[in-house]
This record gives structure tokens, sequence and C-alpha cells, in this order.
């Protein structure tokens, strides 16, 4: 599915633990996925810097806010372009600049359905993945409390919902450690220490050039991207357009998960355990 809007943009980059890597996932297309847009910054230059460095001025220089402020879309719905297209005033930049990239501020948490059951290639417990309704009894303590630090189990089956997914805690690509806890049953009454690790270099993300590493010390639910535009935009007379285009298949997730951790092979209790997925994002500015 590609959709085009202007004034923002929208591009997420997990990359995921060797520990995750080595249970049975899948991807499938969401029906919904919505994010919350806090702000889209457009910038002078980039200067390499580590992914923890993503909000400072380095990594977007001469940096002019075009939007602000928290704002629900859906990028899978047909009147994402609508939406977008209300969020942000591009005469706030000022005649005969260049710019060349873009720094795009999000909310960890994301609001997913599933198109239809994913089949995460483990089990027979796990061919009928399907996203449900959040509640606090998904998670060890509640979901305010653990939403950062937990990734929730769910039961095969169910009624398909609109599921709020997070950007758990995690590392850098090649750091040691754990990092998240992993539900292993659907009221976590089962569990276990998991990793959850992040680019740590441009050339390990798709399409954006720096991404926010979400550490535990990092206490904000505030989640940053920066990206080279596809050709410098200098500033005229004539308001700009921003035409941004994306696909959201294949952008969520699933893993399976059993209190054998991420081997299940012979498990009769397995259970699901979805994410937020990449969607595809291109954009021009003319």
């Amino acid at each position: 599915m590609k959709k085009f809007f202007k004034l923002t943009i929208f591009l997420f980059i997990f990359v995921l633990s060797n520990k995750l890597a080595i249970a049975a996932t899948a991807t499938g297309n969401a029906d919904v996925y919505k994010v919350i847009m806090r702000k889209v910054e457009l910038c002078t230059g980039y200067t390499v810097v580590d992914f923890d460095d993503v909000g400072t001025a380095a990594a977007c220089q001469n940096a002019v806010t075009i939007g602000s402020g928290d704002k629900e879309v859906d990028i899978a719905s047909v009147t994402a372009g609508s939406a977008a297209a209300n969020y942000g005033d591009p005469a706030l930049l000022p005649l005969g600049e260049t710019y060349t990239h873009m720094r795009v501020t999000v909310d960890r948490k994301f609001i997913i359905r599933s198109e239809s059951a994913l089949d995460t290639g483990g089990t027979d417990d796990t061919d009928n993945c399907i996203t449900v309704a959040t509640t606090d009894a998904q998670y060890e303590n509640d979901e305010a409390t653990d939403k950062y630090t937990h990734k929730v189990a769910i039961a095969e089956g169910g009624t398909k919902a609109e599921m709020n997914l997070y950007i758990t805690d995690g590392k850098q690509a090649g750091e040691a450690g754990n990092t998240y806890t992993q539900c292993e049953t659907a009221n976590c009454a089962k569990k276990d220490n998991w990793s959850w690790n992040y680019a740590n270099v441009a050339s390990d993300l798709t399409s954006a050039i720096a991404m926010t590493t979400m550490r535990s010390s990092v206490t904000t639910d505030d989640i940053q991207f920066v990206y080279a535009l596809a050709k410098p935009y200098t500033v005229t007379l004539t308001p700009p357009t921003i035409d941004i285009s994306f696909g959201t298949r294949n952008a969520l997730g699933v893993q399976e998960v059993c209190d054998n951790g991420s081997n299940c092979a012979g498990q009769s209790d397995s259970h699901c355990s979805f994410y937020p997925e990449e969607p595809i994002v291109t954009i021009t500015i003319k």
C-alpha cells in the first residue's frame, strides 16, 4: 500500500537482537498503523554522530521546526495524506536557505491492528497470531509501568483489535547484555530477560541515516530519526511541496515465545509476541 502526503515523514527501523532472530518470526500487513507525530525539523546539514546523540545540533544543523505538537495519524489509512498535510508550516523556512536533511520525532507508542492472522512459522500454537486489545493484565505489573521494559505475549486467536506496541529499551548492535523482559505467557507469569538491538551506524539502516538508541537510561517517550533528503532543497518564494511515499505492507512483526525462551520446538504453550516493523519511506521536496 502506498500513500502520499505533505509535511511529515515516518521511518521506523528496528534492528532485532540475535536472541530474537533465532526465534520463529514473520511479518504481515497492518490495516491500522497509528503513530503520534511530535516534531518535524529540516536541517542544513548532518554530522555523523553516535546514535546516542541524534537529538543534538550536530545531527540536525541549523534546525528549523516546521511542525510540532502531538498528532495521531494512521499511516495505513486512505485519509493519512489529508491528516498529515495539516501538520507544519513551510512558510517558517528562511528564504534562500538550503536544506539537506530532516529530523523526525515520534512517540515510542504505536497502535497497530493486524490485517489478518499471521503464522510465525514455529509451532502450531503460533500459526494464528492476531493483535488483540491491550490490557494491564498482559503485563507483569501494568501497561504504564512496563511499556518500555516488557514485551507481552498473546495466545493465538482471539478478537482482532488495535494493540498498543512500544519501542522497548535496548542497546546498540554489538553491545552485550539483556535489555528488556519478554513475557512468555498471556499474563506474564512466566518471563525471561531478552535483548533488543538498535543500529549503531547508518549502513545498518534501510533509509534513515541515524536513529535514537532507546536505552533504559533514556527517560523519554520520544524517538528520533534523521534522514537525507532525496536532493537538497533551497527555499524560494514558491511554497514547497513535500511529497512522502510509504508502504505499510509487512509493517507488523510477530515472533514465537514460550517458557523455553526462543526455542519452542516440542513446546505446547507457545505464544505470539508482536512488534512494529519498518514502513518504507521516500521523501521529495520541490
